[in-house]
């Protein structure tokens, strides 16, 4: 018996054998040898889909029948830095009354039971310059739920008694946001690196019950009308027939509000903003300001960041501090892109207590590196390539493309942004990367947030980064935050 299963073995060994060698090349002996045909992409452009209809509202329409589910976003002109001083959150309280708050034909509760009932999905969230609503419904319901829309949209009642509800629930939250050292890390970063302004202000107690309904009520006449909003949709519908449909839901008001945003500048006052937490790891952001977009070095610097840090496990910042030094599980680098004001460049990780001091120069060494004698044709050949290869992402369904160029559109993009940012990317050289490294990267300017247990950071005896020649500095508790100006 025995024998029979190894004469069976050999045979299922020489068949296995065989078929490999019939269908094709052996497998690469690493993953690095995998070679794939071209994918012969080309990005899809989004004036097909786009309509600017009869009431003003500017959409981009898809026909999609790989599924019967039908999907929306829209994009509105309106967001917290529009906030009045003393009533911070109105905008993320506006947005979350839109979706809970009740309508004139749909009470609250009434409205919540039939949404879950039909499976539908009604999203409204708001940041610093948009309120933004993402749908999706079965297509079988499509009338019920562009009533939905359309009252929540339009005819919103901001049930008192859930307004109350609503303000309880993000009072609770405000009393709970610096207890993870992640987040305290976001709001002190904001406040050293936007003194002064708007964008470093951040709601509080006192702020959420200032705003009343009639505050709500002000907003929501003054910004949600259908000239501020840009939209999209992809479902299994005639597109003439959709197109007919949203000159019905959409109120006809096509005069954009005028919405200005503040000026805000990227000046930081301090060198260095410590946070106290008891805890064993130091949570780092170090930053430097950058510019608003659009801004011509901004693909130059995407590359550069890419190589830095932005990579993944092949950027030089992973690399040498986590792969080889082991003093982080994460460390990575991001250069933000904000077109209301400007953004900027930042490097964050964490790491513990005692390796705090080596980390952080070795983090001011390799960017000081990649200044001094920039980047190979290796590196800068692999983040190019990283960068046009996510872009297919971006439209992988009829829905991705409208979506895609509906926010592109909000953001006052060309509708040849993807095709043109193809363009620059690939013709950076290294000399651009060397140019806009010696520009931005400027370490002896670079700001440094710590958030942990910075009595034993200052008290380090390892000399390579000492936290008290950061100066001008402060040290605070992470309930101090909000007070800084």
């Amino acid at each position: 018996m025995n024998l029979f299963k190894i004469s069976v073995s050999i045979c299922f060994l020489f068949i296995t054998a065989y078929s490999a060698e019939k269908a094709g090349p052996a497998i690469p002996a690493h993953p690095a040898q995998l070679r794939f045909e071209s994918l012969n992409w080309s990005i899809p452009l989004g004036e097909p889909y786009r309509a600017v209809l009869n009431n003003g509202l500017r959409s981009y329409v898809a026909t999609d029948s790989s599924l019967p589910l039908v999907q929306i976003s829209g994009f509105i002109k309106y967001g917290s830095l529009l906030d009045p001083i003393g009533k911070e959150g109105l905008a993320s309280a506006l947005a979350t009354m839109i979706r809970y708050g009740g309508t004139e034909k749909y009470p609250a509760d009434t409205l919540d039971k039939l949404i879950d009932q039909l499976a539908m999905r009604f999203n409204f969230s708001s940041n610093e310059s948009s309120l933004n609503f993402n749908i999706s419904f079965l297509s079988e319901y499509t009338d019920t739920a562009f009533s939905i829309l359309e009252q929540m949209l339009f005819h919103p009642v901001f049930d008192q008694k859930k307004f109350d509800k609503r303000k309880s629930i993000y009072i609770e939250a405000i009393r709970h946001r610096f207890d993870n050292p992640g987040p305290t890390l976001d709001a002190a970063y904001q406040k050293i690196m936007y003194p002064n302004t708007i964008a470093s202000i951040f709601s509080s107690e006192q702020s959420i019950k200032a705003i009343t309904r009639d505050d709500l009520l002000k907003m929501h006449k003054k910004y949600i009308k259908t000239g501020n909003i840009i939209f999209s949709i992809a479902g299994p519908f005639d597109r003439s027939s959709m197109i007919s449909r949203l000159e019905k839901s959409f109120p006809s008001n096509s005069i954009p509000s005028d919405t200005l945003f503040p000026v805000i500048d990227c000046k930081p006052e301090l060198r260095s903003l410590l946070v106290f937490k008891p805890i064993s790891q130091a949570y780092v952001r170090l930053g430097l300001p950058l510019f608003k977009r659009p801004n011509p070095d901004y693909y130059p610097v995407s590359v550069l960041n890419m190589i830095l840090g932005g990579g993944g496990f092949t950027s030089r910042l992973t690399t040498k501090i986590r792969s080889d030094e082991g003093l982080t599980y994460s460390i990575y680098s991001s250069v933000e892109s904000n077109y209301a004001y400007p953004g900027t460049f930042f490097v964050e990780f964490y790491t513990k207590n005692q390796s705090f001091p080596r980390a952080t120069y070795l983090v001011f060494e390799e960017i000081n590196k990649i200044v001094k004698d920039g980047v190979t044709d290796d590196e800068l050949k692999s983040a190019k390539e990283t960068l046009i290869g996510e872009l297919p992402s971006m439209f992988r369904s009829p829905f991705d493309i409208v979506s895609t160029y509906a926010w592109n559109e909000f953001y006052g993009r060309s509708p040849e942004h993807y095709t043109k940012y193809i363009d620059e990317i690939k013709k950076i050289n290294r000399d651009d990367i060397i140019r806009v490294a010696k520009k931005y990267l400027t370490t002896d300017k670079m700001t440094m947030t710590v958030v942990g247990d910075t009595t034993a950071l200052l008290d380090s005896k390892d000399t390579r980064i000492d936290l008290r020649n950061f100066s001008p500095q402060k040290s605070i508790d992470a309930s101090f935050i909000p007070q800084l100006p």
